[in-house]
């Protein structure tokens, strides 16, 4: 007997099966499917760069033989020292960290630890490195507490002056001494003069001046006066100053009595006080006589 047909039957039959359960399976998927697709995708993607990762470690390890493997980051943070990514992804789901060995032929097998290189010192100063000179220690304008030194100067000049009437004023000079009684050194004898307003003095050639202008009213006027060099412990030294007053000659004698020198001791500008200050000043009367 022919069994062709019986087997066109079985064969029309399987294909029969299998269309019917193709449409089966369109009508009813499976709902397991697309988790499994899914799981397939994302081990694909985590199990190829930890391969990479693997060889890269394989072909550093065999590159650095005899040289200690440090330990590699955790996976998915960056080297907080370099800057640098690391090597890992981050793939925000729960692959787990392959484990990093170092290779055998990576362990030093002898050898000694290199020593840390010291740190170089600061180099000493030499002879040609500049240094700060200290400032200049300015003498005390009063002596300490325990110095017995002091300032005592004195003036005299005589109690009263005669002026000369001509060229319409009077004219004389007048002549006064300085005295240095103290034991403490200073820089200047400076003068303090009042005069009356109608007066003037003239200190040429006495070492003395210039005169600087501090005052009036109207019957006096001030000037200061630079000093002239100090005079030694126990000296004194004597000045010659000329006098004129603007008034003209004639009528009855007159006398101004609003003339006086001061002397002072002059330390860097300051005035200590002077042991005896009541004969540190002298009042002298300028007479006009009568034409």
């Amino acid at each position: 007997m022919d069994s062709r047909p019986q087997d066109n039957e079985r064969l029309a039959i399987a294909f029969g099966d299998l269309r019917a359960a193709g449409l089966r399976r369109v009508a009813e998927p499976d709902p397991d499917e697309p988790r499994r697709r899914a799981y397939r995708r994302l081990r694909n993607r985590s199990v190829a760069p930890a391969v990479a990762v693997a060889l890269l470690g394989l072909a550093g390890a065999v590159t650095l033989a005899g040289r200690g493997v440090p330990t590699p980051p955790p996976a998915g943070t960056g080297d907080a020292t370099s800057g640098f990514p690391s090597a890992w992804p981050g793939t925000g789901s729960a692959v787990p960290t392959p484990t990093w060995s170092p290779s055998p032929a990576s362990t030093p097998t002898t050898g000694t630890p290199t020593p840390s290189t010291p740190a170089t010192p600061s180099p000493e100063p030499t002879s040609r490195t500049p240094r700060p000179s200290a400032p200049p220690t300015a003498p005390p304008t009063a002596p300490s507490a325990t110095s017995t030194a002091y300032v005592d100067l004195s003036v005299s000049a005589p109690r009263a002056v005669t002026l000369v009437p001509g060229g319409g004023a009077y004219t004389g000079w007048l002549d006064f001494t300085v005295t240095n009684g103290g034991t403490r050194a200073y820089d200047s004898n400076d003068l303090v003069v009042v005069l009356p307003v109608e007066a003037t003095v003239d200190l040429d050639g006495t070492g003395l001046g210039g005169c600087f202008h501090q005052g009036q009213d109207d019957d006096t006027k001030t000037m200061f006066c630079t000093g002239d060099r100090r005079i030694p412990v126990g000296g004194s030294r004597s000045y010659r100053i000329g006098v004129r007053v603007d008034i003209a000659p004639g009528g009855q004698t007159r006398t101004l009595t609003s003339f006086a020198l001061t002397v002072r001791a002059n330390v860097q500008g300051s005035f200590p006080t002077d042991r005896t200050p009541a004969d540190n000043t002298v009042r002298t009367d300028l007479t006009l006589p009568a034409d």
